[in-house]
């Protein structure tokens, strides 16, 4: 779990652990702050005396929870969030002793000097809410000062969130203008490099990757040839021309199609200077960083970005700070003390990876008792998979009717979300999962196997394919390959085309050939197919389970545990004649079952 900030000293451990336990709250991104949230702050204020604030962005996630002075908080973070020509993109609530809700002069001091969203004081008393005061920025009236845009409300609960984003984004918009061409001037200019027999276009994942990211790609470098150089990636005549290339187009950043060796970055590094250099694991790990906005996704995340640096502490120093890794160490390994510090960082490395393991296999044990759970009450579940871009998240809001975030970029979300479903024909559970890639790093395969693995265990598989893509025969095969590793490969599969609306010749529409191939075509856009979809679905999930009656020899207590674990025991009664079972399982348990029933 992660830790408070501020001033700690002299409070009780049980007090810390519940403020802690705000980390775990989920928010909902169209909140401005939760009342529960509001809650645990006041609780923790009136039973210590001491102000307690919380820093939220604007994907929902709690980027730090502090104790202290608001003006004596440090907030790291900030520093890689934003520009400080734009706002911060974090709001900040706290709490104020006392009952008083005004916003005091350090507040709005802060508010301007870290350009925050908005910044909110909660009065309490007797560790109880009174009052909430909230500012916003105004117009800009001089250098790096503006007026503020207050809100008051008698009880918290009454402040709008639509007034109060709508105030927010109209002070991003008032701040940007001024410093547009400043901001673009700052965004990374980067070359995109690739090693094959395809050519180019073999680089166009990497391009949308790289938009995802935030670079700007000015340029592309690609040599045919059947494998990457092992010292340097490229041959050394394109490196060459890569260094051109670099000082013709003003490059920033150099962006390579697969994941650099420790060696090989270090080779490459000595060869383009202060360029910066990022590989495709290392991108996909930066994209990620971004997006994942559960505590289960952040550990997971980490994880794979720790196990990442580990190797590589000794260089590409630049782009792990980017990430915001990187020890004390610094410029990388030196003789010495520097060599003893970079042990130091290596172990600090290896100590965080073991916590972070221990917590993932807590919420995998977590998720192990809730699937328990869903099999004993014989709720179904549905999993979307598919490359990653593909529609996963539009089809997840069409078939349940749920706001899942969706957008026309790669990995746009990347916690696991889950709705209850039904059509009329029976309760299931509709779970999207994170999209795939070509090339998805194997740490991070492995740091989300908790998640993952919920497409092991789903009783049908809906295989999400973007039909407009002329990579999709490509993109299916990696999709199944990574079922294949999770083991999830010999589940149940209905093959959904999607974007069929943006084809233009309908016969090219992807259709199968008869029923039994479970394929469809659909738009999630338009609603295309829905209807088909929805049949399909509710006609698989009734040939999985079936009812079963028998009566099994006194020594299939091992097979009874089997029924009690993956399927819904209606009766188990244990007789002279043996045990006697009725109970709903999948169709696989009901033919072992009834082979070893007692005849007669």
């Amino acid at each position: 779990m992660q830790k408070i900030t501020g001033n700690t000293n002299g409070i009780r451990r049980s007090y810390l652990a519940q403020l802690e336990s705000v980390y775990e709250m989920e928010i909902d991104r169209k909140a401005f702050c939760p009342p529960e949230i509001i809650g645990a702050l006041a609780a923790f204020t009136g039973a210590t005396g001491r102000e307690a604030m919380v820093y939220i962005d604007r994907s929902g996630r709690i980027e730090a929870v502090s104790i202290g002075e608001q003006d004596r908080v440090s907030l790291p973070s900030l520093s890689k969030r934003r520009s400080s020509d734009r706002l911060s993109g974090i709001r900040c609530i706290h709490t104020h002793p006392g009952g008083n809700g005004e916003l005091s002069d350090v507040d709005i001091q802060s508010l301007k000097t870290l350009r925050l969203d908005a910044m909110a004081a909660v009065g309490v008393l007797e560790g109880k809410p009174t009052f909430m005061s909230v500012a916003v920025l105004g117009e800009r009236i001089g250098e790096g000062d503006f007026t503020v845009v207050n809100f008051v409300s008698n009880r918290h609960e009454v402040i709008d969130d639509g007034r109060l984003w709508a105030e927010i984004h109209e002070a991003d918009n008032r701040i940007r203008p001024h410093e547009a061409k400043k901001a673009e001037a700052e965004i990374a200019r980067a070359i995109l490099v690739g090693v094959g027999e395809k050519g180019n276009e073999a680089l166009d994942e990497l391009r949308q990757l790289s938009d995802t990211a935030g670079f700007i790609t000015i340029g592309t470098l690609y040599q045919p040839r059947p494998k990457p150089d092992k010292a340097t990636y490229l041959g050394q005549g394109r490196l060459h021309d890569l260094v051109l290339e670099i000082q013709a187009l003003n490059a920033d950043t150099v962006i390579f199609d697969d994941e650099l060796s420790p060696a090989q970055i270090r080779n490459i590094q000595k060869v383009l200077g202060k360029t910066e250099i990022i590989d495709r694991t290392a991108l996909i790990l930066d994209i990620f960083s971004g997006r994942a906005s559960t505590h289960e996704g952040r550990l997971q995340v980490e994880l794979a970005k720790t196990k990442y640096m580990l190797p590589r502490m000794t260089g590409f120093w630049t782009h792990l700070n980017r990430m915001g890794g990187g020890g004390a160490g610094g410029g990388g390994a030196r003789r010495g003390e520097g060599e003893t510090q970079l042990e130091v960082d290596r172990r600090i490395l290896r100590k965080r990876v073991d916590e972070l393991e221990r917590e993932i296999d807590k919420v995998k044990a977590r998720r192990e008792v809730q699937r328990t759970q869903r099999e004993r009450a014989n709720v179904p579940v549905v999993a979307l998979v598919g490359y990653t871009n593909a529609g996963k998240s539009t089809l997840m809001n069409r078939l349940s009717g749920s706001d899942v975030l969706a957008e026309d970029k790669l990995f746009a979300t990347l916690d696991p979300i889950s709705r209850r479903v039904n059509y009329g024909s029976g309760e299931f559970l509709l779970v999207d999962t994170v999209g795939f890639i070509h090339k998805l790093p194997h740490d991070l395969v492995n740091a989300f196997r908790a998640t993952l693995e919920e497409t092991k265990y789903a009783d049908l598989l809906v295989h999400v394919v973007d039909a407009s893509s002329d990579e999709r025969v490509k993109q299916m095969e990696v999709v199944n390959t990574v079922l294949r590793e999770l083991g999830a490969g010999e589940n149940p599969i209905l093959t959904a085309f999607n974007k069929c609306d943006v084809i233009k010749d309908k016969n090219e529409i992807p259709r199968g050939q008869n029923p039994a191939e479970s394929v469809i075509a659909i738009s999630a856009k338009t609603g295309m197919g829905m209807d088909a979809l929805k049949n399909a679905v509710t006609h698989g999930l009734s040939n999985l389970r079936t009812a079963v009656k028998v009566l099994l020899p006194l020594n299939a207590g091992a097979m009874v545990s089997r029924v009690y674990e993956v399927g819904k025991v209606e009766v188990c009664e244990y007789r002279e004649d043996g045990i006697f079972l009725s109970a709903v399982v999948p169709m696989a348990d009901a033919t072992r079952l009834k082979a070893a029933a007692i005849e007669g």
